[in-house]
């Protein structure tokens, strides 16, 4: 492939790692005109689109890439973030839990999902997730901070303040755990050290409205991690192509069979293999590509 794709991935994904959301999606518009089904192009636009906010357009987007490669972990997470996003917490919930399973549990996808679950869904089930998760990876901040929540809500306090305080030990900087210590700490009438610490938060993420600002913080923080790490091969056509125009591919083999079959019907082994051999061979590139 010409290096002027390859260039302008590298461009795309610079621009999203430097925040500059519409000069990413500006580029992803230029890759799609060559690259209109490939799920990489369209999650660097979905990621562009929901933190340049405009997150209708990137559930869209982020719908395209799943549609294109549906068993990719870091497609469903983006999905998940702008049905989120979105207030369409049973579709996020939904693409989390794909992210999960195509992930093969890898320790971030779980405790992302724990998180999710401590802020949008009961908290017991938060606390099962969250476990799971540090049963993955003890050392996941996230996670601490996704349990800690979860205990807060059902009124656990001093639970609560162990976990939350275990996730900060691990990373001070993070900004679920700080925020979910917030919490805690209005709760426990600590209003001045609470309100410090949303001061530093909203210093520290540059937006008015903390919880919002916590949430997109992290996201960007490692979606763009995620998007880096992907090693896509953009020759190779997406294995929902494939399927796509198995039956044109299917008509076109029988057509050349039963043509050669007309032209020499005492050699029907010929007619046959006409069908059998494309029919293998696009089986078998379908199975490489899964």
């Amino acid at each position: 492939m010409h290096q002027r794709i390859p260039n302008l991935i590298e461009q795309a994904l610079a621009a999203l790692r430097n925040e500059e959301y519409a000069r990413a999606v500006a580029i992803a518009d230029q890759l799609a005109v060559d690259l209109p089904e490939n799920p990489l192009v369209r999650s660097i636009r979905a990621q562009g689109l929901l933190y340049g906010d405009n997150p209708e357009s990137a559930l869209d987007e982020a719908r395209k890439a799943v549609d294109l490669d549906p068993i990719n972990a870091h497609s469903q997470i983006l999905l998940a973030y702008a049905a989120w996003r979105c207030e369409r917490p049973t579709l996020a919930q939904s693409a989390f839990e794909a992210a999960v399973r195509f992930s093969d549990r890898e320790p971030f996808f779980l405790a992302e999902y724990a998180w999710f679950l401590a802020n949008r869904r009961t908290p017991k089930a938060a606390e099962n997730a969250a476990r799971n998760a540090l049963e993955a990876n003890e050392s996941s901040s996230t996670a601490w901070a996704a349990l800690g929540l979860a205990q807060f809500r059902m009124h656990r306090q001093a639970e609560a303040e162990t976990s939350l305080r275990r996730a900060l030990a691990l990373n001070p900087e993070d900004i679920y755990a700080q925020s979910a210590m917030v919490a805690l700490l209005n709760e426990q009438g600590q209003g001045e050290r609470a309100q410090e610490l949303a001061g530093a938060l909203a210093e520290h993420t540059g937006a008015e409205d903390l919880a919002d600002s916590l949430r997109e913080e992290a996201k960007r923080r490692k979606l763009a991690a995620m998007l880096l790490e992907r090693n896509i091969d953009l020759e190779a056509p997406p294995p929902e192509t494939i399927k796509r125009y198995w039956p044109a591919i299917l008509s076109a083999a029988v057509f050349l069979g039963a043509v050669l079959y007309f032209l020499s019907p005492d050699r029907p082994l010929l007619a046959l293999m006409s069908v059998l051999v494309p029919l293998l061979m696009i089986w078998l590139l379908g199975w490489i590509w899964r």
